[in-house]
């Protein structure tokens, strides 16, 4: 079969080509009106748009504020680091380049991917940060491969440095980075996801002051993402500068004294109020929160159970022991219960409603009178005084010395503390008062706690004769070299009768120079007054006490409460040693060293 032939006429012919003409010309107007519509009417548009695909906006890092301690010396400064970041949108295979991560940095996949994960809600261009303090064999690992590793960043950052180590870190605190949620709740205070922030101490209390003000840069950027211009910045501002009260040959000295104990010294500026040293152990190197590291290696620390993270200054409750005979004195003279002629014998136990209490010294005292009471730390004395005082009037004066309250010290996160009261038992416990209680309460036991803090400004608080300080750290702090800010010593005179101190100043006089409980800490001429206390762990009325002491969890803690000189004070201090034992054997005999140091020979009284 054959297909049919037609003819064509030129006519035909003409009218085709016309049509096909007339085609091509609408197909090139139309080419024509869209070059012409996007060059002329649309040409500012859409040079925005192709502006906005090359031109980048990089943010640049304020260095943090520097911390100085009284005499000018750098405890917290700042160090170049090389971090790591990974661009999603550069990674052909997010998997492997999750992976290859895990291998650069020694970390495991999961934990790469985990916080991978959390930037998820952030543009695919978003820097993730991988790894701080990168080393320099990585750092030229990566960038002599930059284009088979696109999605891989190197920046240069500013990170905290601690010249110290460990060293007044719990004066200092740590940084560690936002989370999430953090960032939700700080969204206004312009903090970025990726940003450090202060978690404890000064690092924490002063974050507004020491963190500065990020810059940025506006640069041009080739289509492989290399930088061909800079258009503009915008320069960081470095954090402002926190000079503190602490003296760091006083805080390393101490610190080297208390190395292979747990517990925490505090010594106080009595003329201004300010901090001179302030140690807790054990403490922790804050260069450990600059670096990346393991959420084992952060569970380690966090779960160890000496708590090295925790403040014991501020942060820790304990039984004062025997250190609240002072409010005890104070509270009976005041009230008009007790005076320097009221006697009361002390054969080594007595029966108070029915129940037989003893005294440390299980031979007894003798008679006793509250100078003597102090000296000697006397239960029994103190029992008796404690069955006709009302706890309501202990708690009083308890608070007015700073105890159960607050010190407003500026460290973050301090505890309150408890001197209770019948309002308390009844709210707390759904229990009235007993006299009973109160008896417990007289010797520093019962319901009772305070924080070293507390019983620093109380025992600085009777050196002054009642005018308390307000404990501080901050001296001052500078901006570009000017101070905008400067602590102004503040002190209140609370209303307790100064003969009322100085009899119990005399007391405790008699306990360090005149063979009292704290007579370890005696040194000749500089007339140091004290109080050593003891805190237990478990009853003396224990039928196994004797042997369960024997364990060092069992051992009671250790007190020492003290101020140099009797008149003119310049110097008070607590310490606190954890299962310590007898404080007139540990703790007194640190209070002398500190002393020592605090008063060098050409200073002492003569």
């Amino acid at each position: 079969m054959y297909i049919e032939k037609r003819k064509v006429s030129r006519q035909s012919i003409k009218k085709t080509s016309i049509k096909i003409n007339i085609i091509i010309i609408l197909i090139f107007g139309v080419l024509f009106f869209s070059f012409w519509n996007m060059q002329i009417l649309k040409n500012r548009h859409y040079t925005t748009l192709a502006s906005r695909n090359i031109r980048k906006y990089l943010g640049i890092k304020a260095p943090r504020g520097f911390i100085r301690d009284r005499n000018n010396k750098l405890i917290a400064e700042n160090k170049i680091n090389f971090s790591l970041f990974l661009i999603r949108e550069n990674a052909k295979d997010i998997d492997r380049s999750i992976a290859f991560a895990a291998t650069l940095t020694g970390r495991e996949k999961q934990e790469i991917a985990r916080r991978v994960a959390k930037y998820r809600v952030f543009p695919e261009f978003f820097l993730i940060p991988i790894e701080k303090n990168l080393s320099l064999e990585k750092v030229i690992y990566i960038e002599s491969r930059s284009t088979e590793l696109p999605e891989f960043k190197i920046e240069i950052e500013p990170a905290r440095a601690y010249p110290y180590k460990k060293s007044a870190s719990h004066v200092l605190g740590y940084m560690s980075e936002l989370t999430v949620e953090e960032l939700n709740r700080e969204k206004d205070e312009g903090y970025k996801l990726g940003d450090l922030t202060g978690r404890s101490g000064i690092e924490q209390q002063y974050e507004k002051h020491l963190r500065g003000e990020d810059g940025l840069q506006e640069v041009v950027k080739d289509n492989l993402g290399m930088i061909r211009e800079k258009v503009g910045e915008t320069k960081p501002v470095i954090g402002d500068c926190v000079v503190l009260t602490i003296d760091m040959d006083l805080q390393e000295y101490i610190e080297g004294l208390f190395k292979d104990l747990r517990g925490t010294v505090g010594v106080v500026d009595l003329s201004t109020g300010g901090i001179l040293a302030l140690v807790s152990k054990p403490n922790f190197d804050p260069e450990f929160f600059s670096a990346s590291f393991t959420r084992k290696e952060w569970l380690a620390l966090v779960n160890d159970p000496d708590k090295p993270l925790h403040n014991k200054f501020t942060q820790a409750r304990y039984s004062p022991g025997s250190v609240f005979k002072i409010v005890m004195s104070l509270t009976g003279l005041q009230e008009k219960i007790i005076d320097t002629s009221t006697r009361s014998y002390c054969s080594g136990t007595v029966k108070i409603y029915d129940d037989v209490r003893r005294c440390w010294k299980s031979s007894g005292h003798g008679s006793m009178d509250i100078y003597n009471a102090i000296k000697n730390s006397c239960n029994i004395y103190f029992y008796r005084l404690g069955k006709k005082i009302d706890i309501d009037a202990v708690k009083k004066y308890a608070r007015l010395l700073g105890l159960g309250e607050k010190t407003a010290v500026d460290l973050p996160n301090e505890q309150r503390g408890l001197v209770p009261s019948r309002a308390w038992k009844e709210k707390n416990k759904g229990e009235k008062w007993y006299p009973g209680d109160t008896i417990s309460i007289a010797i520093g036991h019962g319901m009772l706690d305070v924080t070293p803090a507390q019983v620093l400004l109380m025992i600085g608080t009777v050196a002054l004769r009642g005018n308390k300080p307000a404990l501080h750290l901050l001296k001052r702090i500078e901006k570009k070299d000017k101070v905008v800010r400067e602590f102004k010593p503040r002190f209140e005179q609370i209303p307790i009768d100064k003969k009322n101190f100085e009899i119990v100043i005399e007391g405790l006089f008699r306990v360090v120079n005149s063979g009292g409980t704290g007579w370890a800490a005696c040194i000749k001429g500089l007339d140091i007054c004290g109080k050593t206390g003891t805190g237990q762990i478990i009853s003396k009325e224990n039928p196994e006490y004797d042997e369960l002491v024997k364990q060092e969890r069992f051992k009671p803690h250790s007190w020492f409460a003290s101020f140099a000189p009797r008149r003119e004070a310049k110097y008070a201090m607590v310490i606190f040693i954890e299962n310590g034992g007898d404080a007139g054997s540990i703790a007194a005999p640190l209070a002398r060293k500190i002393y020592r140091k605090l008063f060098p020979p050409a200073q002492k009284k003569r």
